[in-house]
């Protein structure tokens, strides 16, 4: 037999609109708000605790066969239902003293970008309890952007929690949004360290490398193994579009504001192959090539080679990359395909005549 759920709600006292209720300037008006609630619930057999203050009336009910109020707003909270869960803890912070109310109900409004109001109630779950964890408080400084109060916070959890990869993923996120992206590098290493199966963690770090000149090599290699180990995950779609970038920028670095010619003569090669083969068939390279290019071509390594399957072929990464805007091109001749070649197709399409 299922249990049933609670019901966690509070009112207004203005609100209300329960007939039979005396005056709200009567002594007796509070009284009796809880009086009707109480028989209301009592006569469905359920339990209810009503309590009246700061013009609020709040109400948790509990059926015979119910989940118990608190396990059941953790429950919606651990299935990510944040907005559901709201009302009922806003509800019981109003009603008890108690820590995980207080801390949930905090996150929970930080997490729905309440963030300012989300202070109250997490600083209160610290005076209730000094040995909560605190890393949350920082959070939401981080994101109300104070910075300096943040670091303070999170590097104190950290030395409390040392082996946390959260605490340091945060304190690392917080100094990298300050600015002080080789201070937070050492705490995205050891949060990558700590988790090195969360994509997130290797994102952060990836994120702080390349935001440091020296280390932007090492950046790169983090983008690719995000794509190659986590290539269903959400971080998978923003590396790869790093790595084109950063495929993009060394491009143009090999031949500066000139043009390549070598990529002209791969897009003459392509325009030629093209139009002896079947329109469909250059759909399907054309896919076939974008797909091996969200896992990373090596356009400046003509060592590097390639085969498709819809192709025959021996082909370099940047011979790939020319064929793909060629196919693009022939299907949506404004599409911008993000090779960054388009100068030289411009330039083979003059001497091709096409």
């Amino acid at each position: 037999m299922n249990k049933q759920a609670p019901e966690i709600f509070q009112k207004s006292l203005t609100s209300l609109d329960q007939p039979g209720l005396p005056p709200s300037t009567d002594t007796g008006f509070e009284q009796a708000i809880i009086m009707q609630y109480a028989l209301q619930y009592a006569a469905k057999g359920w339990t209810a605790a009503v309590v009246v203050s700061d013009g609020m009336v709040r109400v948790v009910a509990v059926p015979q066969q119910g989940v118990e109020p608190k396990t059941y707003l953790m429950g919606l909270l651990q299935h990510g239902y944040i907005e559901d869960a709201l009302p009922g803890l806003e509800a019981m912070y109003g009603m008890v003293d108690d820590p995980d109310i207080c801390f949930n109900y905090g996150v929970a409004l930080s997490e729905l970008d309440r963030v300012e109001e989300s202070l109250a109630p997490l600083n209160r779950c610290l005076n209730l309890d000094p040995s909560y964890d605190n890393a949350a408080i920082g959070v939401s400084l981080t994101k109300l952007e104070r910075y300096d109060e943040a670091e303070i916070i999170l590097k104190a959890a950290a030395k409390i929690q040392p082996d946390n990869a959260l605490i340091k993923q945060n304190l690392a996120a917080t100094l990298g949004r300050a600015g002080k992206h080789l201070e937070a590098l050492p705490y995205f290493r050891q949060a990558a360290s700590l988790a090195p199966d969360n994509p997130a963690v290797l994102m952060g770090l990836a994120h702080c490398l390349n935001s440091i000149d020296t280390h932007q090599k090492e950046a790169l290699k983090v983008y690719k193994d995000v794509v190659k180990r986590f290539p269903d995950s959400q971080f998978a779609e923003a590396a790869k579009q790093k790595l084109n970038r950063a495929g993009q920028a060394d491009l143009r670095k090999v031949v500066g504001d000139g043009y390549r010619p070598d990529a002209v003569e791969y897009m003459i090669g392509a325009m030629k192959q093209f139009a002896e083969i079947p329109r469909k068939q250059v759909g399907l390279v054309t896919m076939e090539i974008a797909q091996l290019g969200d896992k990373g071509l090596e356009i400046n390594n003509p060592l590097k080679r390639y085969s498709l399957t819809n192709l025959e072929g021996d082909f370099s990464g940047l011979q790939l990359l020319c064929y793909m805007h060629v196919g693009m091109a022939l299907f949506d001749p404004k599409v911008d395909c993000g090779s960054s070649l388009q100068r030289e197709y411009e330039i083979a399409k003059g001497m091709t005549g096409k």
